[in-house]
């Protein structure tokens, strides 16, 4: 599990330089039966340092948006030198980041400036309070697709994790999937909950993520265990928010099929919340009571157009088990 560990950054620039553009273009005119396409309609491409931004802002510390190089020379045995390239600890503005982040390599076993290039590559934002980083509304992520195949893929970079679809519709002129996923990412443990549009009428197939007049209104948290959620040890949440893709990681080690999930939303109207209700139900979702107080897990209760759901089992793994 070291080696896996220390090799998921290389991998998982590897996995957004080539896997995910690879199958990005292969989505290009896809046919009746083939994978669905969600998280936007072109390929993802990671950004360049320069355009990386942290807490809303553009750093303009050198050390905080790249490697800083210098050279060395090194005397080989037979008495002649070579030219080495050195660089410098990636550091950020937050200090408390800057410390999550030696926490999170301590506990995963890589070196702080690994986590660090995942960080940066992935364009997290921090929420020193709970130590966890999450994804931005104008995440570059955003803009790229995403395939079942990227779920598979993900397992060769230690990304481990259950994830369950959700497709209701058509509302709003649009038919609608929302995805969860909970695991382990990398020395991360976390989980994510996204929105996505598909236009009947252009591409039944394509989900892209949805712009910033769809987003949905809700939070989420996050418990190590089905025994944490039911005496309220609460891991970390995620405030209620307008978000098209609600996300949070924490350093540390998990199990995807213990933890447990629990997500609160609210659909955008009536007809909405009913077909939700249903598509929840065809998922594996048992409905409760809305005078429950303490839900079971892979349950929901309803409430006018909020929903309150609790997450463990439902849906499938990226991994063999």
């Amino acid at each position: 599990m070291d080696k896996q560990n220390k090799s998921v950054i290389k991998a998982v620039c590897l996995l957004l330089s080539f896997t995910l553009a690879v199958v990005g273009l292969s989505s290009c005119g896809k046919k009746g039966d083939e994978e669905e396409i969600t998280r936007g309609s072109e390929p993802i491409v990671a950004p360049s340092v320069s355009q990386t931004q942290y807490h809303g802002e553009v750093t303009t510390d050198p050390a905080a948006t790249k490697n800083r190089s210098t050279t060395a020379a090194e005397t080989k045995a037979d008495g002649s030198q070579e030219t080495q390239v050195q660089t410098e600890p990636i550091t950020f503005a937050s200090e408390a980041e800057n410390q999550a982040i030696q926490e999170a390599a301590k506990a995963g076993g890589v070196s702080a400036d690994e986590v660090a290039q995942f960080v940066r590559i992935m364009g997290y934002d921090y929420d020193p309070k709970q130590g966890i980083f999450y994804t931005s509304y104008d995440n570059w992520q955003r803009q790229g697709n995403f395939v079942a195949l990227y779920d598979t893929a993900a397992h060769y970079v230690n990304m481990n994790y259950k994830t369950a679809r959700i497709d209701f519709g058509p509302c709003d002129g649009y038919n609608w999937r929302m995805q969860l996923w909970k695991g382990e990412y990398g020395v991360f443990g976390g989980c994510e909950a996204g929105i996505y549009t598909a236009d009947p009428e252009k591409n039944s197939k394509l989900y892209t993520a949805v712009d910033d007049a769809h987003m949905l209104q809700w939070e989420s948290a996050l418990y190590l265990s089905e025994n944490d959620y039911n005496n309220g040890n609460e891991w970390f949440h995620r405030e209620w928010q307008s978000h098209w893709w609600l996300t949070g990681f924490k350093a540390g080690v998990v199990n995807p099929e213990e933890i447990v999930m629990t997500l609160r939303v609210r659909m955008r109207n009536a007809t909405m919340a009913n077909q939700f209700e249903s598509a929840l139900i065809a998922s594996g979702f048992t409905k409760r009571s809305s005078t429950e107080t303490k839900l079971g897990v892979d349950s929901f209760k309803r409430s006018l157009n909020d929903f309150y759901i609790v997450w463990k089992n439902v849906g499938e793994l990226n991994y063999p088990n």
